[in-house]
């Protein structure tokens, strides 16, 4: 626009020059004519002011359409600017994408590779064969700005101390700490604070942002730079995070999570949720580097209501049990919403039931059970059997003193189906420990599970059921077992056992204690055996029933026990720590310890380690009263586990023992807290390190 600016100027002033010799011209000519007054020469004059007149009329007409040409020339390359203005500012990553030269710039940082090991020009011809110019440019910006930091290295006469020692102990700014980079001293190099640490960097943004909710549902985020010292252009990253609850709290916040980058001084989010403090920083990149972010800014929360939490999904029946007085036990659970506005307070569960299509509950007075938000199952009994059930189950949350409930999601099963063999788990007791519910928010589905064992008929017992093949040809199933490591290698029963069954379970029989088995099923047909599906298991030591409705029970080798005197076990695992590791919302537990074998009466065999979600209602010593109990026998070399798939900010505990031939050594148990994760902003790998309390016996 500048340069049409002055185009018309100029013609104007060329204009107005012209305009103004011609009447200078006219006015001599009518003092000439006021002085002669021959006819003759009066003739002459008025024929020149006619053309005088006529000549300045069609310069003024020639300089308005020149003025309009030139304007209507320059309208494209004005909106051409503008356009590249608007792309630079609000659209510029999208507009590289989207460029045939630009994004090849792009293809270097789209992918994670050692560009130590790799070499740009092989990266890049492999993508672009013959122009990869850009490409290439790119990497080996990329690889500097990965190994060499910013500022400049201080002069070598200008080193003291251990940075002017004569050794080789860095070759890249990469391996010193902080800010200091890999300079030369003279006679080696050495990490040093380097100078200029910002020169040509961009000055941080005003720490003051501004928030507006724009009708469309977006947050606006807008700040103000400051003046930039270089030309390069700027790149603004922008940072949030965020804590549930009444009021904001820096301590409950999530970690920082980068949202936008853009060139522009303002940022639009479509992703801001009801009910969250949320806070923002600023930093401010080019090409010599950043000055880091600033200050956090102060909270926002936005002004719209929260909405209803999402409805469970996946509602389905995980395991049955039958009691001894004929009623039946099952366990259904479900996905937790993946991330509503507000927390789920608590579950409500409401159940009814028909026999031959006949309601024995009138609706209005259907079973209702509620079960914390944290939780994933819940166990619904007494039912009957032979009856079909209907289950319902809805999710709860509270809003100040409003209740919001999301819809109701429902479960039809008959119990005669789930409760699989009446005569054979008949007896079995209401101490039986239940089939772990899944720890998972998404369990891939196994072909072959294994129950949890239970103790029956004076031996240990456990059922294996499989997913029954869809081929006609297929009538039986070949089902092995043997036990792979125990405790008591002396007493336990090494052999392998097999049979052979119709159903698509089998019990177990006669089991060790304190053994780790293997089951393998496979389905028998007259070509030949389809592929073997195998699982493992673990056995409960036999001291974890005494005492459990088992009261004329005893463990074997108990009478020996009484005939000699045993020397006093005292191996006990020492330093017993626990960290977590958090991927993409799920939790790993690491557990590890030591032992001390110096004057054991008998040699180590190994480790019986046990664990178990505690709820409110679990007596705190007392772990097979826990939801969830599993336990896993490890060699003596091994003393740590690691467990897939723990629930976040829930209590565990943990139970380890040493194994010897002479028995069991005294459990050393800590009880631990999972970490609080939210899906979305956790993206890394975060270690959290968990110190134990007091050790309790």
């Amino acid at each position: 626009m500048t340069i049409v600016t002055t185009i018309v100027i100029i013609i104007t002033i060329i204009t107005t020059i012209t305009i103004t010799i011609i009447m200078t011209i006219i006015t001599t000519i009518v003092i000439i004519m006021t002085v002669i007054t021959t006819t003759i020469i009066l003739t002459i004059i008025t024929t020149i002011v006619i053309l005088m007149t006529i000549i300045t009329t069609i310069t003024i007409i020639m300089t308005i359409i020149t003025t309009i040409v030139i304007i209507i020339t320059t309208i494209p390359s004005i909106t051409a600017i503008t356009s590249v203005t608007i792309v630079t500012n609000n659209g510029s990553l999208v507009w590289c994408q989207n460029h045939k030269q630009c994004s090849k710039c792009l293809e270097p940082c789209k992918v994670s590779w050692d560009l130590q090991k790799q070499q740009c020009q092989s990266f890049c011809e492999s993508l672009f064969p013959k122009k990869n110019y850009e490409c290439v440019t790119s990497c080996e910006f990329l690889k500097y700005i990965l190994s060499v930091k910013q500022g400049d290295c201080p002069s070598p006469e200008k080193a003291s101390g251990f940075a002017a020692a004569c050794v080789e102990s860095c070759d890249a700014d990469d391996e010193c700490s902080g800010v200091k980079k890999c300079c030369s001293n003279g006679c080696g190099h050495t990490c040093q604070v380097p100078k200029t640490l910002y020169k040509g960097v961009p000055l941080k943004p005003r720490k003051e942002l501004r928030f507006t909710e724009l009708q469309s549902g977006q947050l606006e985020v807008k700040w103000s730079s400051k003046f930039n010292v270089s030309i390069e252009p700027v790149i603004y990253v922008v940072q949030r995070r965020w804590n549930y609850g009444i009021h904001p709290s820096e301590d409950d916040a999530t970690h920082w999570q980068t949202v936008a980058q853009t060139t522009d001084e303002r940022v639009q989010l479509t992703d801001v949720r009801p009910s969250r403090w949320y806070q923002f920083r600023v930093a401010a990149v080019n090409v010599h580097g950043t000055r880091g972010f600033t200050a956090p800014s102060k909270h926002f929360r936005s002004s719209k209501d929260p909405s209803a939490p999402p409805a469970p999904a996946n509602l389905r029946l995980v395991n049955s049990t039958v009691h001894s007085d004929g009623s039946v036990a099952v366990t259904i659970a479900w996905d937790v919403p993946e991330e509503p506005d507000i927390p789920v307070h608590h579950y409500k569960v409401f159940w009814s039931w028909t026999v031959n299509g006949k309601s024995l509950v009138p609706t209005k007075k259907k079973r209702r059970k509620t079960t914390d938000g944290s939780q994933n199952s819940v166990t619904l009994e007494p039912l009957q059997l032979g009856c079909d059930y209907t289950v319902e189950l809805q999710a709860i949350t509270y809003w100040g003193q409003t209740r919001l409930k999301s819809a109701k999601v429902s479960l039809q099963f008959t119990s005669a189906h789930v409760a699989h063999n009446k005569e054979q788990l008949g007896k079995s007791r209401k101490s039986v420990m239940h089939t772990q519910p899944p720890l998972q928010r998404r369990r891939p589905a196994r072909l072959l599970e294994v129950g949890a064992p239970f103790f029956q008929d004076n031996q240990l017992q456990v059922k294996v059921y499989w997913k029954k093949t869809e081929d006609p040809g297929i009538g039986q199933y070949h089902v092995e077992w043997f036990p792979e490591v125990c405790t008591h290698n002396e007493s336990a029963r090494l052999e392998a056992s097999s049979a052979v069954t119709q159903e698509n379970y089998m019990i177990l029989l006669d089991l060790s204690f304190s053994c780790k088995y293997k089951v393998i099923v496979q389905a028998a047909r007259p070509q030949g055996r389809w592929k073997a599906e195998s699982a493992s298991f673990t056995t409960p030591p036999c001291s974890a029933l005494k005492g459990k409705a088992h009261k004329h029970f005893s463990c074997p080798g108990a009478e020996e026990s009484h005939s000699h005197v045993r020397p006093k076990m005292q191996a006990k695992p020492e330093n017993l720590s626990a960290s977590f590791m958090v991927h993409n919302a799920n939790i790993t537990g690491h557990f590890s310890w030591r032992v001390n074998q110096a004057g054991l009466p008998w040699p180590a065999t190994g480790f019986q380690v046990t664990w178990a979600e505690v709820t409110t209602e679990s007596r705190p010593n007392s772990l097979p009263n826990s939801i969830i109990s599993q336990s896993q026998i490890l060699p003596v070399d091994h003393p740590e586990l690691s467990v897939p798939g723990l629930r976040p900010a829930t209590l565990y505990r943990l139970e380890v023992q040493v194994l010897t031939a002479g028995g069991e050594g005294p459990a050393t148990i800590r009880t631990f807290r999972t970490p609080d994760v939210h899906g979305p902003h956790l993206k890394h790998h975060h270690p959290h390190h968990y110190k134990p309390p007091a050790e309790r016996y």
